[in-house]
């Protein structure tokens, strides 16, 4: 299928470059059934055996042009509808039934097929040749089970991987504070992007929240991008996998697949787990409009700050049968007017060399800690406790802390109002458990909350977002 010439227009390059494309999870296809998948413009046959093994083949069958995805699994091989011919996950034809003997031309094309990660990968090449790379096998020991989201919109993949490269992107159109390109390494069908973000917890609902991130983002040809981030203020790991497979000229799915990196405390990687997959599929989204209208211009107007965008696009030109030209530098500012141009801009760079992120200015130095004890915490708890902030909130906090110092006090949080007594409530909202010691650097901010919960320096029971809210229900402004 041709593409429309609308979408001619904004991609001057091939519908389906050649790579490794997702058209599937692996649950999809149980053993002993068949499944019709349309992608790369054409059906695609998958078929499991009793044994598990997965197959790929195209949809006709050679014999008189029946439809092979409504056969039937038959040991190891699919058997067409019409008159039974089976064929094997190679797409070679075993048996015919009535006959003799075989015909010697009797196959169907397989397509290279590959099972990882619970994703399923053809191979497709615009040349017609085998694979030449693969997709590596991610570790999944340690991470938390895949979510997936599935999108559909009009666009092409090479589009969706160069938002990893435009770093000038993601301040107006995700709200970072900043974002600079550490490293860019193109590697034969790889290519590796470090950048580093300071962005607001406003995906998460606390825009207060300011952290520095760091996103590690390796791209696998056009249909697989793995980005690895790591929020450094709060020593929280996560793993977004975006895999864009073209479904015509005019359309591709995108796999959204997210995982967590498993903390001490099973009930706050749930948590985190939870809160992050909600910020990744609403987060990402924001490009579709964009995506769905913009035009690819091979030459675009450039600025320093704008990220290895040139660099990115003479990497992607392997998949449509082209050599990379390294030593080009076409699409990038280049030469003296380039680095006048940076340099009028207040950068001093070209478009090469990473912008610095500007750092948030520190807090002011401290002579004594806030709170001198964890008793002066709970002393000073309802004169501190921000009626407005609380709005119709109704909850209970529960405080157990252990070793020197240990105690047990709660607070209920009712109608603006609250009660702070010791011991033990019976129906707490939210309970946080940890050695006093720790808790008295966690109120003077010593010690990072979120870090000291993904740790194991503490325990937390109940919704994270309302442990994120008691800085507003309790500031720590009038402490002594």
């Amino acid at each position: 299928m041709l593409p429309s010439p609308a979408v001619m227009d904004r991609f001057p390059f091939p519908a389906f470059p050649t790579g490794w494309y997702v058209v599937g999870l692996s649950a999809d296809v149980a053993p002993g059934e068949v499944r019709t998948v349309h992608y790369l413009g054409q059906e695609i046959v998958l078929f499991r055996t009793a044994g598990g093994v997965l197959s790929a083949l195209d949809k006709t069958c050679p014999h008189l042009g029946a439809h092979l995805g409504g056969g039937r699994v038959d040991g190891d091989c699919l058997r067409c509808p019409f008159h039974r011919w089976a064929f094997d996950g190679k797409g070679v034809c075993t048996d015919v039934p009535y006959a003799p003997k075989i015909p010697p031309r009797a196959a169907v094309r397989p397509w290279p097929l590959r099972e990882q990660n619970g994703l399923v990968f053809v191979h497709h090449s615009l040349d017609g040749a085998s694979p030449s790379w693969e997709i590596p096998t991610l570790d999944e020991e340690g991470w938390t089970a895949n979510r997936v989201v599935r999108w559909e919109l009009r666009s092409h993949p090479q589009e969706i991987c160069e938002n990893t490269v435009d770093s000038a992107h993601l301040m107006p159109v995700h709200d970072a504070i900043s974002c600079r390109v550490v490293s860019c390494e193109p590697k034969g069908p790889a290519l590796r992007v470090v950048l580093n973000m300071v962005a607001t917890g406003a995906v998460i609902q606390m825009p207060d929240e300011i952290n520095e991130v760091e996103l590690d983002v390796t791209l696998h040809g056009l249909g697989q991008i793995v980005v690895n981030t790591h929020v450094l203020t709060a020593g929280l790991r996560t793993r977004q996998r975006i895999h864009s497979t073209p479904i015509d000229g005019e359309r591709i799915a995108i796999f959204g697949v997210a995982n967590t990196r498993e903390m001490p405390d099973p009930a706050y990687t749930a948590e985190i787990d939870e809160i992050f997959w909600n910020a990744f599929v609403a987060d990402f989204q924001k490009d579709f409009p964009i995506w769905e209208k913009k035009a690819y211009l091979e030459r675009p107007l450039l600025a320093g700050g704008d990220g290895p965008i040139g660099r990115y696009r003479r990497w992607a030109r392997q998949f449509y049968g082209e050599a990379p030209a390294e030593a080009e530098e076409a699409a990038e500012p280049r030469g003296a007017i380039a680095r006048l141009t940076s340099w009028v801009r207040g950068r001093g760079e070209n478009n090469n060399r990473p912008t610095p992120a500007p750092v948030p200015a520190p807090a002011g130095p401290k002579t004594q800690p806030s709170f001198p004890s964890v008793a002066s915490y709970f002393e000073t708890l309802e004169r501190r406790f921000d009626a407005k902030a609380s709005g119709d909130l109704e909850a209970v906090f529960q405080w157990v802390l252990t070793g020197e110092g240990a105690r047990a006090e709660f607070a209920e949080v009712r109608a603006g109002a609250i009660r702070v007594a010791s011991g033990s409530h019976a129906t707490p909202t939210l309970t946080i458990e940890m050695s006093a010691a720790d808790y008295l650097l966690m109120i003077n901010g010593e010690l990072n909350g979120a870090r000291a919960f993904a740790t194991g320096r503490g325990k937390l029971r109940g919704p994270v977002r309302l442990a994120m809210r008691m800085q507003k229900l309790f500031p720590l402004g009038r402490a002594v």
